[in-house]
């Protein structure tokens, strides 16, 4: 795992440990509090119990650290390839020296992802990686984007820079703390309308005619 300087800094773990300031925190919330009292407990069932030794999500913590394994290469992407036979997806392209082992993995899609600036500090956004990335791909796959996908006019700017689609976390993750299922579509919705509303002022009725006409030149 990166060293993640905002998580230490914070406190983040998992599951959240009872410090002063989380408590203070909490207490500021007691609606929200209650409702998660109510709650079900939350667990990553297709892992816990059927691992050895991980139960609960502390030992989920520690065993998915365990887990990164520094001597991955090209060749264990296409051992996942033979082994799986549906579509392979990967995630975290940032170079575009990366694309043409991609390529004769035969992975179907990549994801230009820097995993949300949290792995390693300073790396380069996504959006700044993906031109060149989607250059490099030169069309013989599909070339998704992840990270910083906050608004409609976010999912524009990746389209028109090339990207087929986009994955967004943040934004309805926040809709789901705050109110659940419905809070989730609330989110997408959202994120719908300005899509919507910003092509429309770009002059654009179909988003398969988003391009790099439509930004301003020489800011990508």
């Amino acid at each position: 795992m990166g060293q993640r300087h905002k998580d230490i800094r914070n406190g983040l773990s998992a599951p959240p440990k009872p410090t002063l300031v989380n408590l203070a925190n909490l207490a500021t919330k007691p609606r929200w509090c209650l409702g998660m009292l109510r709650t079900p407990r939350r667990a990553f069932r297709n892992i816990a119990g059927h691992v050895q030794g991980v139960d609960d999500l502390s030992s989920l913590a520690s065993w998915t650290n365990q887990q990164f394994d520094p001597t991955l290469d090209w060749d264990d992407v296409k051992w996942v390839r033979d082994q799986w036979g549906g579509k392979l997806i990967l995630k975290g392209i940032l170079d575009p020296e990366d694309v043409e082992p991609a390529v004769a993995s035969g992975a179907d899609a990549l994801i230009v992802s820097n995993h949300g600036g949290r792995q390693l500090d300073g790396a380069l956004s996504a959006i700044r990686a993906l031109p060149a990335i989607v250059e490099a791909v030169r069309g013989r796959m599909e070339v998704h984007l992840d990270g910083g996908i906050r608004s409609g006019q976010d999912v524009i700017k990746a389209l028109a820079l090339g990207a087929r689609g986009v994955h967004v976390g943040r934004a309805y993750i926040y809709g789901l703390g705050a109110m659940g299922e419905a809070g989730v579509t609330t989110a997408l919705e959202i994120l719908r309308k300005e899509l919507d509303i910003t092509m429309g002022f770009c002059g654009l009725r179909d988003v398969k005619k988003v391009n790099r006409d439509i930004l301003v030149p020489g800011t990508f």
